[in-house]
């Protein structure tokens, strides 16, 4: 696997509201159960969606034509982040200082915002398939994959690495549950709050730095 494709995934594996739904779960009757249904449901589709992505441009495209494939992949996932980036320092997009409440249905106030406050483990399957859909940086990661220009197994063995990655985060708060069940809440809650009181530094930097670098490696790529 390319490095960036591993620093991709282990970036991936800290976004805010995925992080949040982990949170609650946490703080729920049963968070191993919970957050086992929605490990479940987030790698079912996390997984499919990332094979079919490098099998669909193995299938149509020769090596040359998945490599230029992980050219514009970068380009549109950096040109997308640098955008972020501006949008969240700016409070226009995101979470972001100006924006206030956040919306939509993983809002507090949302639909499924409202039921992770009591969730089922249909709430939490739910939750894990809709917060890992594939967004800026899973894209970028299928590009760095493809950039490999991997043989069909080699691609899907990637893609499965580059998800265990992906959700490094969830899956070591199984692990503390099971060695330190009743210090787990707590070493979550200082992480949670030290993020939550530095977001705005830390999304915009991280948005501005990934994204200037890959928008500069896909156009360096493109014009070759």
């Amino acid at each position: 696997m390319s490095p960036e494709a591993a620093v991709l995934g282990l970036l991936c594996a800290v976004r805010a509201v995925p992080m949040s739904v982990v949170y609650a779960l946490l703080t729920s009757g049963a968070p191993r159960r919970l957050l086992s249904f929605y490990l479940v449901a987030g790698t079912v589709v996390s997984l499919a969606t990332g094979i079919a992505v490098v099998s669909w441009f193995g299938a149509v495209a020769g090596s040359g034509g998945a490599s230029a494939a992980g050219d514009v992949g970068y380009v549109v996932a950096g040109a997308g982040a640098l955008s972020f980036a501006v949008g969240f320092w700016s409070g226009r997009v995101g979470n972001g200082p100006r924006r206030g409440e956040r919306r939509g249905p993983l809002a507090p106030d949302g639909r499924l915002g409202r039921r992770l406050r009591n969730p089922s483990a249909v709430d939490a399957a739910v939750a894990g398939a809709l917060t890992n859909l594939p967004g800026l940086f899973y894209l970028a990661g299928l590009a760095a994959i493809l950039e490999t220009r991997p043989t069909p197994v080699n691609a899907v063995a990637q893609v499965v690495v580059f998800n265990v990655l992906r959700f490094a985060a969830p899956l070591a708060v199984l692990v503390l549950l099971a060695l330190r069940p009743d210090g787990t809440l707590r070493i979550v809650d200082t992480v949670h709050a030290w993020a939550r009181r530095h977001s705005r530094k830390l999304v915009t930097g991280v948005f501005a730095l990934v994204g200037g670098y890959l928008l500069a490696k896909g156009l360096v790529g493109l014009l070759a």
